[in-house]
């Protein structure tokens, strides 16, 4: 295949950006047939694999295979593949309801789970009554990053943590 007509894709650090030829031979029908939203999106039937439905939870309509398929992300608008493998781990292994679909493109889930983990980091150390000169800076540091991207919003309670001595 070639890359030039996937470059505008946003690449997947595991998955790269270009449709995987899984080395399955299923149809367009039959990919269409697997599963009902196949039928409503951008899929490719070279990459499509088989799905184990005893592993997959939740589900009156079971994903019969797996197939990459194209997708826009909500958060930054561009264009990703959520590929057939990363279904197969979603489903089978974390154990996602089947209808759950890949919204944002790995990117913005990153920066997503980044946030979370400061925002993790920040109510550990706020809570804690003892904090160590390292817990104090780490404090500072975490407090002024989510208020940066909008997260923390009372100004006067990061100022009360930037005046914390270390």
């Amino acid at each position: 295949m070639k890359t030039n007509k996937y470059k505008s894709y946003i690449n997947h650090s595991r998955y790269g950006k270009v449709p995987m030829n899984n080395g399955y031979k299923y149809s367009l029908e039959e990919v269409h047939n697997s599963f009902w939203l196949y039928s409503y999106v951008t899929v490719f039937p070279k990459s499509a694999i088989p799905a184990e439905i005893s592993k997959q939870k939740y589900c009156a309509f079971p994903r019969k295979l797996y197939v990459d398929m194209e997708a826009i992300c909500k958060k930054c608008h561009g264009k990703f593949l959520f590929f057939a493998l990363e279904q197969k781990y979603w489903y089978e292994v974390l154990g996602f309801y089947i209808d759950v679909d890949c919204v944002k493109c790995i990117e913005c889930r990153k920066a997503e789970q980044k946030i979370k983990e400061k925002a993790l980091r920040y109510e550990e150390l706020i809570k804690k009554k003892n904090r160590t000169n390292r817990e104090i800076k780490d404090l500072k540091y975490v407090a002024y990053a989510l208020y940066e991207i909008g997260y923390l919003k009372n100004k006067s309670k990061l100022a009360q943590i930037l005046k914390l001595k270390c």
